[in-house]
């Protein structure tokens, strides 16, 4: 014979159903020093971006000699395969007409960069500067060379550029551009 078995009464407590609490863990951010790094990065760059730190900037230099006085509006900061333009004024100072004026500008800067376009034209391009010769400059007159460059090399880039009368230096510019990738 089988015992029939009784059925069971239910419990007045119900089962829990919910599982247990986690134990306490105090928390701590924990980072090594080069993600710390990375973050405040990711934080201040945007920030620096907005206020221009990374866009298009220009520079201005002027040297004075005897018989020339010689500045410069260049690209100091710009972007890779950006498009700018490097404006040198030379302006005769002296009593006398310059019948030769070369301006020379180094190539160890110029080439850097590409698509160069010199307004007036190039006159010599040695090993080391690329001339421009500008002639009949009376006294208090000035010239304008204007060189069109597109940044091909990032990093910072520094240069001469000096204006002779007679192969003898007159003036002399030193210039720096930083181009971004």
């Amino acid at each position: 014979m089988t015992k029939k078995s009784k059925p069971k009464k239910p419990s007045s407590n119900p089962p829990n159903l919910n599982p247990p609490e986690p134990p306490e863990v105090p928390r701590r951010v924990s980072l090594p020093p080069n993600q710390i790094v990375g973050v405040v990065l990711m934080l201040i760059l945007p920030i620096l971006a907005a206020f221009g730190a990374f866009g298009e900037s220009f520079g201005e230099v002027e040297a004075s000699g005897s018989d020339v006085r010689l500045s410069a509006s260049y690209p100091s900061r710009l972007r890779l395969e950006l498009n700018s333009n490097l404006q040198v004024t030379v302006q005769n100072t002296g009593q006398q007409t310059l019948d030769t004026l070369a301006v020379h500008f180094e190539r160890g800067y110029l080439d850097q960069f590409a698509n160069l376009s010199f307004a007036p034209s190039v006159t010599e391009a040695t090993s080391s500067a690329y001339i421009v010769e500008l002639h009949d400059l009376a006294p208090g007159a000035t010239q304008t060379v204007t060189v069109q460059l597109t940044g091909e090399q990032y990093g910072s880039h520094k240069g001469r550029i000096w204006a002779s009368v007679d192969d003898r230096t007159a003036a002399e510019l030193n210039v720096s551009s930083v181009v971004f990738p």
